[in-house]
């Protein structure tokens, strides 16, 4: 039998089972395998520039100095937290094709996650209704606007799961829409609710043919699929100016709703399946609004002895 270690390798074929791995057994998104990608290449092609390489050649410590050339140049703690998930990620893969020893990915360094050191950042109810107010045109502009403001207000929905809205995603007799999710690669059924299904009726009427998508930017197909989504998240920063809010983005409307969703006693694996958390441990994070409520109520301790 060969030994699979001195096999010479090609970096393009190897990058290649690793994007396959990734949308076979994971699943992950077009977007989310571009970035492994990416980070894969770069990793193999600063060992081995020549593009082939033999695996018992490929040693840890040229993913340390990797890692430390790397990280020189990136500065941000976010970006450096996503790549080192990249490099677990694709180690792990190695480890478990034999072409490396186990435990290299559990070698690389940690960096302390802040992401939910602080409550995630919803609107105000002033600077709801200013977005009200600037959706309340009757230009097919504002009929579209105010069809998106909804369905981000009231369903929660990420940027690419608006984008990704088809036609027949609305099941108007039963009043739900279906939600695809290609961060998660699930699809979830939500309610529509009164206002949002008739903002919708509005806008679709206002349209002088049927789109292929619910908000499309062009009636001349073919359009790439990140176009889709530029179009929406570029509605509602629109929209976010013309009401006078700078600093906020569409997220910042799904935040809303789980903090309405926590405020009145909804469930965490209500909030979490409206969202489409992958995992409740995200949706964990609006926790800190009931400790928050808590301490807005709480009586002093009267002290004394038990």
């Amino acid at each position: 039998m060969q030994d699979r270690s001195i096999i010479v390798v090609s970096l393009s074929d190897c990058v290649a089972e690793y994007d396959a791995h990734l949308l076979k057994l994971r699943g992950l998104s077009k977007s989310t395998r571009r970035l492994h990608r990416h980070v894969v290449h770069r990793l193999l092609s600063s060992s081995f520039p020549a593009g082939r390489f033999f695996w018992h050649e490929f040693h840890f410590s040229a993913v340390a100095r990797f890692v430390a050339s790397e990280f020189r140049r990136l500065q941000s703690r976010a970006t450096q937290q996503v790549w080192l998930m990249v490099l677990r990620s694709f180690l792990r893969y190695l480890a478990a094709e034999g072409h490396i020893p186990g435990g290299w990915d559990a070698a690389l360094p940690g960096i302390a996650n802040r992401q939910h050191a602080q409550l995630p950042r919803g609107l105000t109810p002033q600077q709801i209704s200013a977005l009200w107010t600037a959706s309340e045109g009757l230009k097919p502009r504002d009929l579209r606007n105010r069809a998106l403001f909804l369905l981000f207000l009231r369903l929660g929905l990420r940027t690419e799961e608006v984008a990704a809205l088809l036609p027949s995603d609305i099941d108007w007799r039963n009043g739900t829409l279906k939600v695809r999710s290609a961060k998660t690669c699930r699809v979830r059924t939500l309610p529509l609710a009164q206002d949002v299904g008739e903002a919708l009726v509005v806008y679709l009427r206002s349209l002088p043919t049927r789109p292929l998508r619910l908000f499309d930017p062009t009636r001349k197909p073919p359009v790439p699929e990140q176009r889709y989504e530029v179009y929406v998240k570029n509605c509602i920063y629109y929209l976010l100016r013309c009401a006078g809010i700078r600093d906020r983005g569409p997220h910042s409307l799904r935040h809303t709703l789980a903090t309405e969703m926590v405020g009145k006693g909804a469930t965490f694996k209500a909030v979490s399946d409206v969202l489409g958390h992958k995992s409740i441990t995200t949706t964990l994070v609006y926790a800190k609004l009931d400790l928050m409520a808590l301490m807005q109520v709480a009586l002093p301790w009267p002290g004394g002895a038990l």
